[in-house]
């Protein structure tokens, strides 16, 4: 017996125990992720079918003095882009929700890792695939005839704006599953909710000709100031500063990651 020899291993740091924790919960979330076909089809079904629908069939009928000189299919990109992140948020309550159904969250709640590591990991997994999709989405809008009028920089805000808008969604879609019972209610909910969030807002026409009434639902609408911001940063033409869209989208995102996790422990508790 050597038991005067013997050194107790360094107990892991707090930070360590979180960053190992959202570790193996994020690279569960993503392997499942890769090997689900069927998540990003899905996911990418509906903006593909809006953008030949929409970006197709309205182009010779939009005037590009209407829309700042820009094709409308170029016009319609960053509104096709919201839409694929308002839906890889809705999938990324889905993981969520089927983990809580399950009982592999009570399992997550009684294993040796901080609690929050959870949340973090199913935040980082949903902003993560859904970053990857609206990356796709805007190489096929490209073959539908959009065009991008920016520089480095102009891509790299744009993905600052579309970050906060998918931390936002991901924490909205993350609270409303902790609270449903049941995988079509959630998809009632949600559904209620995406609708409204695109077609209310300038995603699919320019902010300034929308009825008074409209615009000022539109001013409401988290989406707008997504697609104003990325169009600000792609194409060099916005209703609204770019400054004003990252700081409302950056407390809109605040907001709903904390409601996500007061919600969490709550249900925790």
């Amino acid at each position: 017996m050597h038991q005067g020899n013997e050194r107790a291993l360094p107990a892991a740091s707090p930070a360590g125990e979180l960053w190992r924790g959202s570790w193996v919960i994020f690279t569960k979330h993503m392997y499942k992720f890769v090997r689900n076909g069927q998540e990003v089809g899905g996911t990418l079904a509906a903006p593909l079918l809006l953008a030949a629908t929409f970006g197709l069939g309205m182009e010779r009928l939009v005037m590009p003095d209407a829309i700042a000189g820009l094709t409308y299919p170029s016009f319609l990109l960053p509104g096709i882009v919201a839409f694929t992140a308002l839906s890889g948020a809705i999938n990324a309550g889905m993981t969520i929700l089927e983990e809580k159904i399950k009982g592999l969250l009570k399992e997550y709640m009684v294993a040796p890792i901080p609690r929050v590591s959870i949340l973090l990991a199913a935040t980082g997994s949903g902003l993560v695939k859904t970053l990857v999709q609206s990356l796709l989405m805007v190489l096929a809008a490209m073959l539908f005839g959009a065009r991008l009028q920016t520089s480095p920089l102009g891509v790299a805000t744009a993905l600052v704006v579309l970050s906060a808008y998918v931390v936002a969604g991901v924490g909205f879609a993350n609270a409303m599953a902790l609270r449903s019972q049941s995988i079509g209610g959630y998809h009632v909910v949600l559904f209620l909710v995406n609708i409204p969030l695109l077609f209310l807002s300038s995603a699919l026409y320019p902010l300034e000709t929308l009825p008074a009434w409209m615009q000022g639902i539109a001013l409401c609408n988290p989406t707008t100031y997504a697609v104003e911001g990325m169009r600000a940063a792609l194409l060099g033409r916005s209703a609204i500063p770019l400054w004003v869209c990252l700081v409302l989208l950056v407390g809109v995102a605040w907001f709903f990651t904390g409601w996500s996790a007061r919600t969490f422990r709550h249900k925790a508790a």
